[in-house]
């Protein structure tokens, strides 16, 4: 079978963060799309002046050492198409991170109406609106414009009425905004966008287009708040938008021939078509630990629900003391380190975002603050329930604290720590940082999509089985028989385990093979929810095989510091390092 001729035959992807941009590179060869390797290099220098696009620059001249091939000319412009040889590329798609808030208001006629179908639509970015505008309120003029102007937006979507009526009622919303708008400089103006009615639409055109940006999009209200169409028009104003904020992007999308899309979206649509791959029912939690923010998606049947949460491992570090005490998050480091030394790390930290763990003592610092990191984010973003019910099926850790890591068991306790979710979950990691590319590419190339989702894209750490039992009421002690299991192979040998109580207990397994377990005798008082005990359990196998966390309902360590260490150094020993093979 031959290649397609439109068939892009090198593609390049760009990750621009707030502090490093990644470069990954895709190749076509044997019928097939493969990733080929990664680079990544200093956003913009830790100075605001600074264009971005030196920072892909520099990420692609080091991606050009690694493979020996060239993508930019000798002015930095990118080659396209790939020309004969190693030169060129033909398909560039990037997605960023680098921007602030887009301060969205939102104005509609009603709540339930245009104003939730608004934010149905803005729910795919992950932003929340800085205010919204309600006809429906009752509030006076001079009322709505004091709200408008005190939240300061960059971008005002409007939407109301059907095709066929309330001009009226979206004509007092725009005088609202009109109002708002002179009371401004032009330059201080936000950009507009209209979702309401054809005819009204050219109204607010002709009125609109002399104030300032103005943008016209399909009615939400009738075609619905996912339609494709309203989604395109939000993503335009908002690349928009971060152009005007951003030194370097405008000129990146010139360059490459292609625009960007928001990294949160990017990352919500890769989760999203994640839960497609897993059993019906379950969630998929996607977790980006970023710099400045984390983003959290959770996905149930394309059902798409996306936080973007305002803390992260770069500046935004200095919320974790906000929300914990010290001693708390001192407790989780496995050396002895004062707390006053912790509070210094974090401090520097959020002064100087790109810096990165020199030794294992800085490195196990980090790990134990992104513990928290995730306990926080499972907080703000209500994620009790899935955590207790049994409902998730997947986890999936992306951010370079958890990719740079030494053993990738160190993501996985990390995982475990900061959720602690109950039930049969299974682990995943994104080592190679393509979890956004996924959904910044689906559109531009789904071809390659499909085939990088099918080639293992993330490290599957492992299946991990944590039941749900009340320690202090449990009558077993800690190291003592707990429930015993049996775990079948695809010829048919079948080994069997006692899993002790309070432990990690893992059973190396080899990788990538399919596996049955049987749960051979469990205490009346201790239930695994969402896994039905009486039927096997099928499953693939991670690198760490499979693992029993029988630590109980609530993660507890001891009071004094040197117990607290010996308790850390014996979980992770009881995890062991990933080269464990089966015996």
């Amino acid at each position: 079978m031959n290649q397609p001729q439109d068939l892009a035959r090198t593609v390049l992807y760009l990750d621009i963060g707030t502090v490093n941009t990644r470069v990954s590179l895709f190749d076509y060869r044997d019928q097939s799309y493969l990733f080929i390797g990664a680079a990544s290099a200093a956003t913009s220098g830790g100075d605001s002046n600074y264009s971005i696009y030196s920072g892909v620059v520099d990420a692609v001249r080091k991606l050009e050492r690694a493979t020996k091939r060239r993508f930019l000319d000798q002015n930095s412009n990118f080659v396209i198409p790939m020309k004969l040889g190693i030169t060129g590329v033909d398909q560039i798609g990037f997605s960023y991170t680098c921007t602030s808030d887009p301060r969205i208001a939102l104005m509609g006629l009603t709540r339930t109406g245009s104003l939730q179908n608004l934010r149905n639509l803005l729910a795919n970015t992950g932003i929340r609106p800085v205010v919204e505008i309600c006809a429906a309120d009752g509030l006076d003029i001079s009322e709505n414009i004091d709200r408008l102007l005190n939240a300061d937006p960059r971008i005002v979507i409007l939407a109301g009425g059907t095709e066929i009526g309330a001009e009226k009622a979206v004509y007092r919303l725009g005088e609202i905004l009109m109002l708002a708008c002179k009371s401004l400089t032009r330059e201080q103006r936000p950009e507009i966008l209209f979702m309401g009615s054809a005819l009204a639409g050219q109204q607010m055109e002709r009125v609109f287009s002399k104030i300032s940006d103005f943008s016209y999009a399909p009615n939400v209200l009738e075609i619905g708040s996912i339609g494709h169409s309203s989604l395109d028009s939000l993503l335009s104003v908002m690349n928009r938008n971060a152009e005007k904020q951003v030194l370097g992007l405008k000129d990146l999308v010139e360059r490459s021939k292609t625009t960007g899309v928001p990294g949160e979206f990017a990352f919500g649509r890769s989760v999203r078509l994640m839960s497609r791959l897993i059993k019906e029912n379950q969630h998929v939690l996607g977790i980006d630990i970023g710099s400045d923010h984390t983003v959290v998606a959770k996905a149930k049947n394309l059902d798409l629900s996306l936080e973007v949460l305002p803390l992260g491992m770069g500046k935004r570090i200095t919320e974790l003391l906000n929300n914990f005490e010290l001693s708390e998050l001192q407790s989780w480091i496995g050396f002895q380190i004062k707390e006053s030394e912790v509070q210094d790390y974090i401090c520097n930290k959020s002064v100087y975002p790109d810096l990165v763990p020199g030794n294992q003592y800085s490195a196990q610092i980090e790990q134990a603050l992104t513990r928290f990191v995730l306990k926080k984010c499972a907080k703000e973003a209500g994620m009790n329930s899935i955590l207790r019910d049994g409902s998730l099926g997947m986890v999936l850790l992306c951010g370079s604290v958890v990719r740079n890591v030494e053993d990738p068991g160190d993501s996985l306790l990390i995982g475990m720590d900061g959720l602690h979710p109950f039930g049969a979950v299974d682990y995943f990691l994104d080592m190679n940082g393509l979890t956004s590319a996924v959904g910044a590419l689906a559109q531009l190339n789904p071809i390659l999509i499909s085939h990088i989702m099918n080639a293992s894209t993330f490290l599957n750490l492992g299946k991990v089985i944590t039941p749900y039992f009340n320690q202090k009421n449990s009558k077993i002690q800690d190291g003592k028989k707990f429930m015993s299991v049996a775990v079948r192979d695809d010829a048919g040998n079948v080994r069997k385990f006692d899993v002790p109580r309070g432990r990690i207990y893992r059973i190396p397994l080899d990788f990538g093979k399919n596996y049955e377990l049987d749960f051979l005798k469990i205490p009346k008082e201790v239930s695994i929810p969402g896994v039905r005990t009486w039927t096997p359990l099928g499953f693939k196998s991670g690198c760490f095989g499979i693992v029993f966390d029988t630590r109980g309902d609530a993660l507890e360590l001891p009071k004094d510091r040197t117990s607290q260490i010996s308790k850390l150094k014996f979980w992770k020993d009881e995890l062991g390092p990933w080269t464990i093979q089966p015996s």
